[in-house]
């Protein structure tokens, strides 16, 4: 073919038209470019075809609590959750906020926000996603006590259109688009909700790009790929998340090939990992933090005096480094430095184990007191609160661990007529938003039904979070969360240890894997090869 247009290009006359020759030299070019594109395209199809794995198995600590985004209150469950639910807003892996299921938005004023939802989008069940459904959703999280305090400020969800929502606040809302990235932000189908509030105990329905196939309770969860997804469509067929409490045994799946990612691996596994060519890990500075908290209930803890020696015969600095060496820094504050409106300057707790006594006596306990110290079955939890029972005995505080399953711990914790002993929890801000990380935790408003499980009151401390949930400016907001820190920190509702960074092991047969800030995946793009 390539011969014979040459041949005919120079073979016609001086009087042959112009245009025919031009012709011909765009067909011959066009030949060349169809050549060179099917070499390529034969070394292509002639190499060796890479193999893919079907399925991704993840081994995680502990097992979900629940698939309901709404009712979610643990990372630990949230994480699987947002594999399969999607928000009108969503986060990239240093948790900037991008378009989700709203592929645009504008403020109207600072009291109304408009969000243009994505057209066709899909539910696992076929059902096509409009305005009434984010409505539904939105409304439902605003009304349940497990999420409620997020939207507070909300005043009105108003559907325009089929795929235009309108939010009306009755106050400025300086979080309001973070707020919208959260699993409890999660957009549900709102027929099957109505028609039973348990669809998510045997048959959760989202848009995500994964859909929920069983749930093996006490062993494993399966999601398989949803392939109407309005997005990238996953290259993997099905994704395993079984439940491993001990981190030794996350270790050897790991290293047997059993699991292809492993969460939240402990300083001695991460050594390990750095000395097996087949093994990597990604370790991030996260927004989290683990503490101690005192229940204001409880008559031994509710002296603040109690609880500042408390934190001063604890030493964070030996715990940290003793349980996760340089993947940890001691806590100084309930904000995590890794957020933006931290306060390096509030009060600090060094060891000091005489001052700790003289505050015992001043309360009424010159000989300590027996109490209990609760922690959930997380081993490097565990290993923490063996050492601060050795750090409390120092001035005559006695305490007994008792450990607990996470499902069973989390409903104790979370039950405000539960009157608690001294706890171990942690706390993950997952959008990165301050508003997120105190007002849950310490408002007044939060104690019966939420997050406030210290039972902790104070009037300051409630208006400073008011405040700073209605101001817009940025700098304004950092002072607010600023002055609240040092309020916390002077009555200690819970004493800070440490702020781990959240890791994750991995076969190096795993790709484009990505672990957020928040520590939750991003399995977008993610292929394992053979």
């Amino acid at each position: 073919m390539l011969f014979f247009i040459l041949k005919e290009l120079f073979n016609y006359t001086e009087g042959e038209t112009k245009m025919k020759k031009k012709l011909l030299a765009v067909i011959f070019l066009l030949t060349c470019a169809l050549l060179l594109g099917g070499t390529k395209a034969i070394k292509s199809e002639t190499s060796v075809e890479t193999k893919l794995k079907d399925t991704l198995v993840i081994a995680q600590k502990s097992e979900i609590k629940t698939l309901d985004p709404q009712k979610s209150t643990d990372s630990v469950s949230n994480k699987i959750i947002q594999l399969m639910f999607d928000t009108l807003i969503t986060m990239d892996k240093d948790l900037n906020l991008l378009p989700g299921l709203a592929e645009s938005w504008e403020s109207i004023d600072p009291l109304n926000t408009v969000f243009h939802l994505k057209k066709g989008v899909k539910f696992h069940n076929g059902d096509i996603m409009t305005a009434e459904d984010v409505k539904f959703s939105l409304d439902r999280a605003r009304s349940l006590p497990q999420c409620a305090y997020n939207f507070t400020p909300i005043k009105e969800i108003t559907v325009i259109d089929e795929n235009t929502i309108k939010i009306t606040t009755d106050t400025p809302f300086g979080s309001l688009l973070n707020q919208l990235s959260i699993t409890n932000s999660s957009i549900v189908n709102k027929k099957l909700v109505e028609a039973s509030e348990d669809v998510f105990l045997t048959n959760p329905v989202g848009t995500g790009q994964f859909k929920f196939k069983s749930w093996d309770i006490g062993n494993k969860l399966t999601i398989e790929r949803f392939d109407d997804y309005y997005g990238t469509i996953s290259k993997l067929k099905e994704v395993v998340v079984k439940f491993i409490t001990e981190n030794n045994s996350r270790m050897i799946m790991l290293e047997t090939g059993e699991a292809d990612i492993s969460l939240d691996m402990g300083v001695m596994d991460l050594k390990s990992i750095k000395n097996n060519n087949s093994l990597d890990y990604i370790e991030v500075e996260a927004p989290t933090s683990q503490f101690i908290g005192f229940d204001t209930k409880n008559e031994l803890l509710k002296d603040k005096r109690v609880r500042q020696a408390i934190a001063y015969a604890v030493d964070n600095n030996a715990i940290t480094q003793a349980i996760y060496g340089d993947s940890a820094t001691p806590g100084t504050s309930v904000v995590p430095p890794a957020m933006t409106d931290f306060n390096p300057n509030a009060k600090k707790y060094d060891l000091n184990t005489a001052k700790a006594k003289e505050l015992l006596a001043e309360a009424g306990y010159p000989n300590g007191f027996n109490i209990e110290l609760w922690v959930s079955d997380d081993s490097a939890r565990i290993d923490a609160c063996v050492i601060i029972q050795e750090q409390l005995r120092g001035i005559g505080i006695n305490t007994e661990i008792k450990v607990f399953q996470w499902a069973t711990y989390i409903k104790m914790i979370e039950n405000e007529n539960e009157v608690k002993p001294i706890f171990y929890m942690s706390w993950n801000t997952a959008n990165g938003d301050c508003d997120k990380t105190m007002y849950p935790l310490f408002h007044s408003s939060q104690i019966k039904g939420s997050m406030n499980v210290t039972a902790f009151i104070n009037k300051d401390l409630d208006e400073t979070l008011d405040k700073a949930r209605i101001t817009m400016d940025p700098k304004i907001r950092k002072e607010l969360y600023g002055k609240a820190q040092e309020i916390l920190q002077e009555e200690l509702p819970h004493y800070t240890i440490l702020y781990p960074k959240l890791n994750l092991g991995m076969r190096k047969n795993i790709h484009n894997l990505i672990m957020k800030n928040n520590g939750y995946l991003d399995l977008t793009n993610v292929y394992v090869t053979e």
